[in-house]
């Protein structure tokens, strides 16, 4: 294992503890050895150095030989003369070592006094010679170690070990007993069945009793973490505040690392190399390193290099019979060459046995195997693959595995055929997203197939499974573009059955991306096609389904309720509950928009039955969703929480959790867990255990975290935003949550004029693509209301005249807006409800504090519209109507809603509004004495600043409480900004006079 320092040494803290024990007792005069054992890179040589350099005390004597592999019959005596010249080396100047040697040279028979060849067995020689000569060097060891500390022999690479110097070991190590002796040996157990010598060697060595065996395991995936923090990979941050994103960076890196290399020390450490030279841990394998694995077929006869190579094409680990025929087939090996190759790949350690089949003992060797194949070899060998695996080798042929090696092989035909399969195999599951993936493939396929293999399919009806799996798998781009190209197929094809349903599938999935109006014209063109073409029953009965939630989607209700009735007789009279439930579901909504919210609910608990009974998880998925939406969008945010928390268990269970109403269940259920107060449950609802999402999904799922992030003064809530700047085209939600979020968080920093350019770009963005009116620029407009109020206060404080009124002025234009998008605007199907009703408000309240009017009326209906359920916007309008109180002079009132909003704040855990609360109870000298602690600072703030009033430092406070200095320092800066104070010296003034803190 290469490396140096403790990091090589991760893991190894037993094995090192092994090895000073024995050098304990070779002092103490018990002679003993230690065998380390492992497979090639695992670190045995980086523990001899470790014996070396960090175990051995300064007064031992350290003699070190190598075995070479040079062939049988090998360097006779090698370990004898490497021992013999150490000792002359190390002896150079002391004369009773020089003594000790020269009697050994006299007895080995070394002739040339600078030891320049070793001891050699004459001619006929009756065992004498080879006898005196162990003899002599064991004798001479022994000698050494009376005259000086302990002496340490260390022997590497035994599994190249000669007769003789076998023959030696064992006579030094069964004839010690009270020498001060230890040695240690290394040997490689990887291929050690193709060295008989060496291993009889370590079987021997195996039954002395003063023999310690150490078999070297690989890392763990956690010991694979701690080495590549300890180099540096993926490792930098402030460890007071680590970023949870580079945290996970880290492990996957790490998990990465492990399973290619299986834990080997020295690919691990070759790859962190590799990661820290070019900043990432590429695909391929180092060139370096390849090398290496590669070379050691080189030596191997031919029949084992190819069962190798073959081996590394197919998915480990390979079923026996398979790697067989694949070997029969693709590199005419017969059953005993087989036999015979296999034995010996076993014998060598490149193949270990797994199961009914093998594998490689890490992906790195498998990857550098595979990538040395030439073109040629590697599509010949994929070919032979899927030979064997389609004509049922290893069982019932599992159609991906079939599809991928005919994509290697270069095979459009059993490509077409094979992933066909495999994506009706992956929709089953569901797994729309390998559907797709298998989809495409066949697509491509397509043209250059031939006529056997698209028998019975057309390129437009795979078209429209392709754009239906796009689509579950939260790909609303390519599902429209795949949708958009089924419908011309099918026409070219004069296919109209296959024209009506990608009519159907592209009006679907315009409606998914908002491009509601644009999804009308296709699905009205779907109906007419299936009135037209005699179409069968569940066909038609699609289209009509489609055609109304077209309309809902377009906010034409009077249209959509006739056809969403025609549409639920066509499903019912087709038998086909999906299409049934799809029906109610947008009833249901018509009947919301119409403002009969009870029949929307018993419309829901139809469709949610109807879904269920006939295992329709898409439509169920989507009744779900707007059962919560209907609750949490009417004010019942409490009502909304356990049908999203069972949404979301239907999500995971499904398989759809991409899908269009998958994504909306998610996103909704953490904007539902911040607007109840739940900061920290909002964020980890937007986090996918389950692995990446869609770029779409990630996007508007990072978006609405944006909300607890801001609120609760994470962080990272500045690198959220800035993150999704260039993602506001993925979805109109991107847009209008992360820009006002990002205003948000401006205005909360102090700079209220980018926090209106944010919003006027957001604004500008939503109405380019949303359409003018939409609703959600009620909450934007709020938010850059706001900023301008701020803005105008400071230039009043400034006596900015000119200031202050162009802020005003800029309110002005922005109270317009909100009349306009209250009166006119859109979005979700129905009129504005109770949560645009309060933003609208709020930008009202916010308005008349930039006109600096007390507005304690305004900030009353705010506060009370924010009632239905909001919790973070009640406790900042509870603050901004203290403010309002005082401006009116009721500071009784004013402190009672300080205090509300402090707790409130405190609880939840928004720590900028807290920090507001507190410099408004200190600037206006709310507090009553020695009451007003609670509400102002938090417990750990309290600690901290009597620790300060004692006159302590940070790193001293830190000390005291068991936090970091860091820490210290952000709570001593966040208690400051509460009393509004600008020293420690005068926090604790300030604490004292407003009994915050006893006078000592």
């Amino acid at each position: 294992m290469s490396g140096s320092g403790p990091a090589a040494l991760v893991g190894r803290e037993a094995e090192v503890g092994v090895l000073r024990a024995a050098v304990a007792a070779a002092s103490a005069g018990e002679a003993c050895a230690v065998l380390l054992a492992g497979e090639a890179g695992v670190g045995k040589t980086r523990l001899v150095r470790a014996l070396r350099e960090q175990v051995v005390p300064a007064d031992a004597l350290v003699l070190g030989a190598q075995c070479v592999d040079v062939g049988d019959p090998g360097l006779p005596y090698l370990v004898v003369t490497d021992l013999l010249r150490a000792v002359r080396t190390r002896g150079e100047g002391d004369p009773a070592v020089a003594a000790a040697l020269g009697r050994a040279a006299v007895l080995t028979g070394l002739d040339d006094p600078r030891g320049a060849r070793g001891p050699v067995d004459a001619p006929g020689d009756d065992g004498s010679t080879r006898l005196r000569v162990l003899d002599a060097a064991t004798t001479l060891l022994a000698d050494l170690g009376r005259l000086a500390g302990p002496v340490v022999v260390t022997v590497e690479d035994l599994q190249w070990v000669d007769a003789s110097s076998a023959a030696f070991l064992t006579f030094l190590i069964g004839r010690s007993t009270t020498q001060r002796l230890l040695v240690v040996a290394t040997v490689r157990t990887d291929g050690l069945a193709a060295h008989p010598r060496a291993r009889a060697l370590v079987g021997e060595l195996g039954r002395l009793p003063t023999v310690r065996r150490l078999d070297l395991e690989p890392f763990d995936e956690g010991e694979v973490a701690r080495y590549l923090d300890l180099v540096g990979v993926a490792a930098s941050g402030d460890p007071d505040r680590p970023d949870p994103d580079r945290v996970g960076t880290a492990g996957r890196v790490a998990a990465e690392v492990f399973r290619r290399t299986g834990g080997n020390p020295y690919f691990v450490t070759t790859l962190a190399a590799d990661v820290a030279r070019t900043g990432g841990l590429g695909d391929g394998v180092p060139r370096g390193l390849a090398d290496v694995l590669v070379g050691r077929l080189e030596r191997l006869p031919d029949p084992v290099r190819t069962v190798v190579r073959c081996a590394s094409v197919g998915t480990q680990p390979v079923p026996d019979r398979v790697l067989r025929r694949a070997a029969g087939v693709g590199a005419a090996l017969d059953e005993a060459s087989l036999d015979d190759a296999l034995r010996l790949a076993v014998a060598e350690g490149l193949l270990v046995p797994a199961g009914a089949g093998y594998a490689f003992p890490h992906d790195l060797l498998r990857a550098a195997v595979h990538d040395d194949l030439l073109p040629g070899e590697r599509a010949r060998l994929h070919a032979a693959y899927a030979s064997a695996l389609g004509s049922g080798a290893a069982g019932a042929p599992v159609p991906a595995a079939v599809a991928h090696h005919a994509v290697e092989a270069g095979d459009p035909a059993t490509v077409l055929v094979w992933s066909v399969r495999a994506a009706e195999d992956a929709m089953r599951l569901p797994a729309p997203h390998e559907a797709l993936e298998h989809l495409g493939r066949a697509l491509s396929a397509w043209p250059t197939a031939g006529d056997e293999a698209r028998a019975g399919l057309t390129e437009g009806r795979l078209a429209v499974r392709a754009s239906r799996a796009a689509g579950l798998a939260g790909e609303p781009g390519r599902a429209v573009e795949l949708g958009r190209r089924a419908v011309a197929l099918c026409d070219a094809e004069g296919d109209a059955p296959g024209g009506v349903e990608a009519r159907a599938e592209l009006a679907r999935r315009l409606v998914e991306v908002d491009a509601t109006d644009e999804a009308v014209g296709p699905a009205e063109d779907a109906v007419h096609l299936a009135e037209e073409g005699g179409v069968e029953a569940p066909l038609a009965a699609l289209a009509e389904v489609v055609l109304a939630r077209s309309l809902l989607g377009a906010r034409r209700p009077a249209e959509a309720r006739p056809r969403a009735e025609a549409a639920l007789e066509a499903a019912r009279a087709a038998a086909v509950p999906g299409l049934e439930a799809d029906a109610v579901t947008t009833l249901a909504f018509l009947d919301e928009i119409a403002g009969d919210r009870a029949a929307a609910a018993v419309r829901l608990g139809t469709a949610l039955r109807l879904a269920r009974t006939a295992r329709e998880p898409l439509a169920e998925l989507r009744a779900h969703y707007a059962l919560a939406s209907l609750r949490y969008y009417n004010g019942d945010v409490t009502a909304s929480l356990p049908v999203l928390r069972t949404a979301m268990a239907r999500v995971a269970e499904s398989g759809l959790r991409w899908s269009g109403p998958g994504v909306e269940i998610r996103v909704l259920h953490a904007v539902v867990r911040y607007v109840s107060g739940d900061l920290e449950g909002s964020l980890r609802a937007t986090e996918a255990p389950e692995g990446p999402p869609p770029d779409v999904a990630a996007a508007r799922l990072a978006a609405v975290g944006c909300y607890a992030a801001v609120a609760g003064g994470s962080p990272d809530a500045r690198r959220r935003v800035a993150g999704l700047r260039g993602s506001w085209d993925a979805d109109p939600q991107v847009a209008l949550v992360a820009g006002g979020c990002e205003a948000d968080l401006l205005t909360w920093e102090g700079d209220p004029e980018a926090a209106v350019e944010v919003v006027e770009r957001a604004q500008t963005h939503l109405d380019a693509v949303a359409g003018e009116g939409a609703y959600g620029g009620l909450w934007l407009s709020a938010l850059a209301l706001a900023a301008l109020a701020d803005l105008a206060s400071t230039c009043r404080r400034r006596r900015d005249v000119a200031g202050a009124d162009d802020a005003v002025r800029r309110a002005g234009l922005l109270r317009e807006r909100v009349e306009r998008i209250a009166s006119g605007g859109h979005g979700r199907p129905g009129d504005l409800g109770p949560e645009g009703r309060a933003w609208y408000v709020r930008a009202l309240a916010e308005h008349a504090r930039a006109l600096d009017r007390p507005a304690v009326e305004e900030w009353e209906r705010a506060l009370e519209a924010f009632g239905y359920g909001h919790v973070p916007e009640q406790a900042r309008c509870h603050w901004r109507l203290a403010a309002a109180l005082v401006h009116a002079g009721d500071r009784d009132g004013a402190r009672a809603h300080a205090r509300e909003a402090a707790a409130t704040a405190a609880r939840i855990g928004a720590a900028p509004l807290e920090r507001a609360v507190g410099a408004l109870v200190s600037r206006e000298r709310l507090a009553a004495p020695g009451a007003a602690l609670d509400a102002v600072l938090t417990e750990r703030e309290r600690e901290v600043l009597a620790l300060v009033a004692e006159g302590l430092t940070n790193r001293e406070i830190g000390a005291r409480l068991f936090i970091s200095a860091k820490t210290a320092s952000v709570h001593l800066s966040n208690l400051m900004a509460k009393l509004n104070v600008s020293s420690r010296t005068e926090a604790v003034t300030v604490a004292q006079r407003r009994g915050l803190l006893d006078v000592v």
